[in-house]
């Protein structure tokens, strides 16, 4: 006796299911014959109430996944255990007949559920109003739009009340309107205990409604676990990809030590620059060593000012690894109100800069960090020139320490959490 049959939490249990693809002549295998996995050894758990999202790039093996565990396909190898009944979206539409109309659809596929002759009327009552798609309901669904096909089927699989809905990439499809209808369904859904898989390139969608997530990788796990965690590391890893393949120009690939800290140094002949400025150092550090959320962020620029009578401004950006912006620091936006680009105007030479974030500012994770140089002859505005930037590779991460705790409980709702003034005060 297996663990899921042991455990009345567990919803649904996949061991080892693998699906192999021959190439040759009527996909026989024969020697020489090409083959490929499209799934290699997959297994995860999923309790009652759980949300996967799958994510992976083209090719990778979701569809394929979602296809064995709806019983379209067969696997290779391995098995697949529901404990409740399913429902799966697979192709927009995919279980009507194009030439009946809406209305006959729903009534088939209500027969085929074996929905109770006393339940019938509502359950189809429910169905055509949650569709919203009004006369079109009375018209043959070979002249639906996609869209139509999603109201439909989504109605039909969230009012047929089965304990585990299987979705791949329908969510994409439909207007904002219906996809925000649609994401609260889901959440009662689940609210209720139901156990949910879907397929989604759009990373709102896996942040928002699911509390595990899986990335597939040539048919394999390469990770599963907390949506923010996974989505992080395959969108910092598309990003490198990304990167490698551009030439830069102006830096060379720079490097992120393996305590999250960065630091870059540069010879005199070296420097990367223009006439007006060069950098000979650049680094984010922490006075704790290694950068944690508890920990200020020290960053430091030396640059080299070559020319006389030309104000700088030192400035930088923040992103999170799926390129939102988190915060930006200009030198001239400064607690101290200091007008630090005429202090440089005059002055040539080594010049160090210096900016501090306050600890338990950025909660853990990994940063892309854009630098900027800007140069002004007169008054600063806001087309003033650009004196250099560095390349968009340079990165470094947050570390939590072993006491950390998120009161928030999801650290994907922002990656700024700084530690505001609070009061409480009886009033009567």
């Amino acid at each position: 006796m297996n663990e899921a049959q042991t455990n009345p939490e567990i919803a649904i249990d996949v061991k080892n299911i693998s699906k192999e693809y021959f190439m040759g002549k009527n996909h026989s295998v024969k020697d020489g014959d090409k083959h490929f996995f499209a799934l290699n050894d997959v297994s995860f758990t999923l309790n009652r109430g759980d949300v996967l999202g799958i994510i992976g790039s083209n090719g990778s093996g979701k569809s394929t996944l979602l296809k064995i565990l709806s019983q379209i396909t067969k696997p290779s190898a391995g098995e697949a255990h529901f404990y409740g009944s399913v429902t799966s979206i697979l192709d927009v539409g995919n279980n009507f007949h194009p030439d009946l109309t809406g209305r006959e659809n729903v009534k088939i596929q209500l027969k085929l559920a074996s929905v109770p002759s006393n339940q019938f009327e509502t359950y189809y009552e429910k169905t055509k109003t949650f569709s919203e798609i009004g006369e079109f309901f009375d018209q043959p669904v070979k002249y639906y739009s996609s869209g139509m096909f999603l109201r439909l089927a989504f109605s039909l699989a969230f009012h047929l009340s089965s304990d585990i809905l299987i979705l791949d990439e329908v969510l994409s499809v439909g207007d904002e309107g219906f996809r925000l209808k649609c994401q609260e369904l889901l959440k009662k859904f689940t609210d209720s205990g139901k156990t949910i898989l879907f397929v989604s390139h759009n990373r709102a969608d896996i942040l928002e409604l699911s509390n595990k997530c899986i990335w597939l990788d040539k048919g394999r796990i390469k990770k599963m676990g907390a949506p923010t965690e996974v989505l992080g590391e395959y969108f910092a890893m598309h990003r490198d990809n990304f990167d490698a393949q551009k030439t830069i120009i102006d830096v060379h690939t720079p490097h992120t030590d393996s305590d999250g800290t960065l630091h870059l140094h540069w010879s005199e002949a070296e420097a990367p620059g223009n006439d007006i400025i060069a950098v000979r150092e650049l680094s984010v550090q922490s006075p704790a060593g290694k950068l944690f959320s508890s920990e200020p962020v020290e960053i430091k620029f030396v640059i080299d000012k070559k020319k006389s009578g030309v104000q700088i401004g030192a400035f930088f950006f923040l992103e999170d690894v799926f390129y939102q912006p988190v915060m930006v620091g200009h030198f001239l936006n400064n607690s101290g109100a200091q007008h630090f680009g005429n202090e440089l105007k005059n002055q040539t030479g080594l010049v160090e800069i210096k900016s501090t974030i306050p600890a338990n500012f950025l909660v853990p994770g990994k940063y892309f960090f854009l630098v900027r140089f800007g140069m002004e002859e007169n008054e600063w505005h806001t087309t003033s020139s650009e004196a250099f930037r560095f390349s968009e590779k340079m990165s470094f991460t947050i570390h939590a320490k072993t006491d950390y705790v998120d009161f928030v409980g999801d650290i994907s709702k922002g990656s700024v959490r700084p530690p505001l003034g609070w009061s409480i005060q009886k009033i009567n």
